[in-house]
């Protein structure tokens, strides 16, 4: 998002989810479901998806 100066709610837009959805996932207070996961990759569709996503 800082890359791109995009706020949350351009962000949300770009996922094609709510603004909520996105604030939530910012906040550490949602795990993304598929929707929220194929957003991520619709929104930043060069990012490598490491970049995206932490894995435990």
């Amino acid at each position: 998002m800082e890359r791109h100066k995009w706020t949350g709610s351009q962000l949300a837009m770009k996922m094609d989810v709510s603004r909520m959805e996105v604030s939530r996932l910012l906040r550490g207070k949602r795990v993304g479901g598929k929707k929220c996961i194929g957003g991520l990759i619709k929104a930043f569709p060069d990012a490598d998806i490491n970049d995206l996503f932490f894995w435990d």
